[in-house]
C-alpha cells in the first residue's frame, strides 16, 4: 500500500512550498521507524524521553561481560519497539555484537552491532523482517 504514509526525513523546505512529500508503504514506514529508534539515544527526541535505545548510553564504554552488555541492549531494544512501534506485533529482537579492525583513515577495533527485528505487521497480517547493522564507538553507518 505506497503512498499512505510519509517517508523520513521529512522534507521541510518543500512543506513551505506546499509540495507533497514522498510516500511509502507500511513496510518502509515500519523500517524507517526502527531505524530511527535504533539511531536515536534515550533523551534526544525532547518530548519523550523514553524514545530512542540504550545502545548510545554505552557508545565509548570498555564492557566486561559482553553476553550481559547484548542481552540488556536486546531488551531495551525491544521494549521500546513495543512502546513506539505499534503497527508491528510479535516482535522479536536479535542483536549482534562482534569487534572488527575498521579502515577508514587509519586501522582500528570497533564494534559492529548487527539488528534483526521481526514480527507481523498488524494490519496486513504479513511477516516483517527489518535488519540493520551500524558500528559504535563513534556511530557510522555501512
Amino acid at each position: 500500500m505506497a503512498g499512505e504514509y510519509y517517508k523520513i526525513p521529512l522534507k521541510l523546505a518543500e512543506i513551505t512550498k506546499k509540495k507533497e512529500q514522498p510516500k511509502c508503504s507500511l513496510s518502509e514506514s515500519v523500517a524507517e521507524m526502527l531505524h530511527l529508534i535504533a539511531t536515536t539515544c534515550f533523551g534526544e527526541f525532547k518530548h519523550d524521553e523514553s524514545f530512542g535505545c540504550e545502545i548510545w548510553e554505552h557508545d565509548f564504554d570498555n564492557i566486561s561481560n559482553s553476553q550481559l552488555y547484548k542481552d540488556q541492549l536486546q531488551k531495551s531494544i525491544q521494549q521500546t519497539i513495543e512502546k513506539h512501534e505499534k503497527r508491528l506485533s510479535r516482535i522479536k529482537v536479535e542483536l549482534q555484537i562482534e569487534q572488527v579492525d575498521y579502515t577508514l583513515f587509519r586501522r582500528r577495533a570497533k564494534s559492529r552491532i548487527k539488528l534483526s527485528v521481526s514480527g507481523v505487521l498488524s494490519r496486513t497480517n504479513e511477516n516483517f523482517v527489518y535488519n540493520d547493522q551500524f558500528f559504535i564507538g563513534p556511530l557510522s553507518y555501512y
